[in-house]
């Protein structure tokens, strides 16, 4: 079973050609080989990656990665190393999630995080704590992935 935003069903970030279905395994770890001398990477997983991806671009911003963490257990901890390590001049490291803090990944990510960046800084860019995953007023929800949007960009560490 595969679970996915409604928005990304036919969306063409969310494709891949046949060749892709011939490799022996699934890739865990999705690296950005787009950007050759990042300063920060972000690290994320799902539709907000796509959305990321999309601001980079309107932007013209050429020295932010962006890494898709594809599997989150058994946490692909070599794969994720490798991807960071192309980028050697990043100074920090960012999980973003769409989710509020106390959803979604965060909690399992972070510290394996900490772990793979090495001396990077690593840094968070959440919607506030919940009760609830989502605000129920389409405008407010958009305002706040927005906001989460540009703190991946803009936020210092």
């Amino acid at each position: 079973m595969v679970f996915t935003p409604k928005s990304m069903l036919r969306h063409p970030d969310a494709s891949s050609p046949i060749e892709d279905f011939t490799h022996k395994r699934f890739e865990t770890v999705i690296a950005d080989s787009s950007v050759t001398d990042a300063k920060r990477i972000l690290v994320c997983t799902g539709k907000i990656g796509h959305e990321l991806a999309i601001e980079r671009k309107k932007r013209k911003d050429d020295s932010t990665a962006i890494i898709f963490l594809e599997q989150m257990y058994p946490f692909p901890e070599e794969e994720l190393t490798l991807a960071i390590d192309q980028h050697r001049s990043a100074h920090e490291v960012v999980w973003v999630q769409e989710e509020p803090a106390n959803m979604g990944a965060m909690a399992h990510v972070m510290a394996r995080l900490r772990r793979v960046a090495g001396e990077r800084a690593v840094l968070s860019v959440k919607r506030s704590a919940s009760a609830s995953p989502a605000t129920g007023s389409a405008k407010a929800h958009e305002m706040e992935q927005k906001t989460i949007i540009t703190l991946a960009f803009d936020m210092k560490s």
